[in-house]
C-alpha cells in the first residue's frame, strides 16, 4: 500500500469517526431536549449498546470483515503491520467494553432508587464535555496511525497493546477528573 492511499484511507477513518460521534451526539441531544428521558432508561440503553457492541466484538475475534469497504481495508492493513498486537489490542478493547457495560449496568440499579429523577443537561457543560471527547479521540487516533503507519516490522509493535491502555487508562482518569471539576464549580457557581 502505497503512502497516498495510506493517508486516504487514514483521512476517510478520520472523517467517519468524527461524522458518526457529531451524528450521535447531535441525536442524543436533539432527544433529551425534547423528549424527558429517565435516567434509569438512559444508563440501561447506553449498558445494552455498549455489551452488544463488545459480544460482537467477542464473536467476530480476528475477522477483518466490515460492512464498510474501506473499514476492512484498514483492519487488514493493521493486521498484518501490527501482528500479533493487532488481536490483543481487539480483545482488550472487548474487554474494555465489557467494563464499561457493567458500570452503566451498577448506575442502572443505583438510579433505581430515584423515580422521578430525568436525564438534564447544562448546555455549557454538555459542549465542553462533546469538544474534550472529540479531541480525546482525534488524539489517540493520529498517535495509534503515526504508531502503525511508522512501523517497518511486527517487533515495533511489541508491548503496543499495554502501552496504549495504560495511556488510554491515564488519559480517562484526567478526563474523569475535569468532569467532576467542572460539575463541582457549575453546581457551586448556581449558589
Amino acid at each position: 500500500m502505497g503512502p497516498n492511499e495510506i493517508r486516504n484511507m487514514r483521512v476517510n477513518q478520520i472523517l467517519l469517526t468524527n461524522g458518526t460521534m457529531l451524528t450521535v451526539f447531535i441525536i442524543f441531544y436533539t432527544l433529551i431536549t425534547i423528549f424527558p428521558i429517565r435516567t434509569t432508561y438512559f444508563f440501561i440503553a447506553i449498558a445494552v449498546m455498549i455489551l452488544i457492541q463488545a459480544i460482537y466484538g467477542f464473536i467476530k475475534r480476528d475477522s477483518t470483515n466490515s460492512f464498510i469497504p474501506f473499514l476492512e481495508k484498514v483492519a487488514i492493513y493493521e493486521k498484518q503491520k501490527m501482528g500479533n498486537e493487532w488481536s490483543k489490542t481487539r480483545r482488550a478493547g472487548n474487554g474494555w467494553s465489557v467494563v464499561l457495560s457493567i458500570v452503566m449496568f451498577l448506575q442502572f440499579y443505583i438510579s433505581l432508587d430515584y423515580d422521578d429523577n430525568y436525564f438534564e443537561f447544562e448546555p455549557k457543560i454538555m459542549l465542553i464535555i462533546t469538544l474534550m471527547i472529540f479531541v480525546l479521540t482525534n488524539i489517540s487516533m493520529l498517535l495509534h496511525f503515526r504508531k502503525v503507519d511508522r512501523s517497518t516490522s511486527e517487533s515495533d509493535m511489541k508491548g503496543y497493546t499495554w502501552k496504549s491502555n495504560l495511556i488510554g487508562a491515564v488519559a480517562g482518569i484526567l478526563f474523569g477528573l475535569a468532569i467532576f471539576v467542572m460539575t463541582i464549580y457549575f453546581i457551586i457557581s448556581k449558589f
